[in-house]
């Protein structure tokens, strides 16, 4: 089979699986729409399977797409590792890079890289995809994305990781809030509050599961997927939220807002960047890996693994 295929329909069968959209696919390979769709086509005839099926938005691979995709990929890494080695050149670069994580990564990441890279290199392109704790490893594993970042600990033996970020978590809430008032915020305070949970998935935050342990659990009442949003939310209402600081430091709301210690001692976690061993020693890979840590020192988002909150007001 394999002595009458033209390999560079796996590459098309790779971005199509990648975009999970031909028109995309089409776009990110420069090719046309038909051109795309004629490839993947005989790739059909000769591995007898449909691959992937059209649904409202793009197309869904099939089962034996799915299995394909892992070694084909790899394969294809390695290939472009072999040729490209210690050649990347980020002026010339129409790379793509498939990055998974939250909203408040990317603001401390994305924003000022992209910004500082625009004359860099200028065809360099990034795609952000949906991140939480419990698919990371997985979409890394599978090839659906080239690196995460996130507060991310349970790394899988083929997983790298380069520590970007210690956070530290404060509590936040408007100025005048009535707790400010009180004599000491203490702990039966703050779980009797009416909180703000910033939770990707909708589910217990990590510092609920460590309030749990300990036997406590807070009044949350509202829930919502986005950290940009909560300076907002509180600097507009008595919602109090458990934050990493910068998320108040770094927001427009900031001068509207207080952040106090919580009266809880929340364990201080690491933004990790992680991406799978086969992307190792591929040169565009190592560029933009290079890029984030060197805009994460810039930002001083020092590493510091005994770091602890104090309280501040922004």
């Amino acid at each position: 089979m394999l002595a009458a295929m033209d390999l560079n329909l796996l590459r098309i069968f790779d971005a199509v699986m990648t975009e999970r959209n031909v028109t995309r696919a089409a776009a990110a390979l420069h090719m046309t729409q038909p051109a795309v769709s004629n490839a993947i086509n005989r790739l059909r005839l000769t591995l007898k399977d449909p691959l992937f099926v059209k649904v409202p938005g793009g197309v869904l691979p099939t089962q034996r797409a799915e299995l394909l995709w892992p070694p084909i990929r790899d394969a294809l890494a390695r290939i472009a590792d072999t040729l490209e080695r210690n050649e990347f050149d980020p002026a010339r670069s129409e790379a793509v890079f498939r990055l998974a994580m939250s909203d408040y990564v990317a603001d401390q990441v994305i924003r000022p890289l992209f910004v500082e890279q625009q004359e860099v290199a200028p065809n360099v392109r990034i795609h952000l995809h949906p991140y939480s704790l419990d698919n990371a490893g997985l979409l890394l594993e599978k090839g659906e994305v080239d690196m995460a970042a996130g507060v991310y600990s349970n790394f899988g033996s083929s997983l790298r990781t380069l520590p970007l970020e210690t956070l530290t978590y404060v509590c936040a809430m408007r100025k005048g809030h009535p707790l400010l008032a009180q004599p000491r915020f203490t702990l039966d305070s703050f779980l009797r509050a009416r909180h703000l949970m910033v939770s990707l998935l909708g589910t217990p935050a990590l510092i609920d599961h460590e309030l749990a342990a300990h036997g406590y659990k807070r009044n949350v009442v509202l829930t919502i997927n986005q950290f940009a949003l909560a300076p907002r939310l509180l600097a507009e209402t008595d919602l109090i939220c458990v934050v990493p600081v910068n998320t108040v430091r770094n927001s427009p709301y900031s001068h509207l807002l207080e952040a106090v210690e919580a009266p809880f001692p929340f364990v201080p976690r690491t933004v990790n960047l992680i991406w799978h061993e086969r992307s190792d020693n591929l040169p565009a890979h190592r560029w933009l890996r290079e890029e984030i840590l060197k805009v994460c020192k810039a930002q001083g988002m020092v590493f510091d693994q005994t770091a602890r909150p104090e309280p501040h007001a922004y």
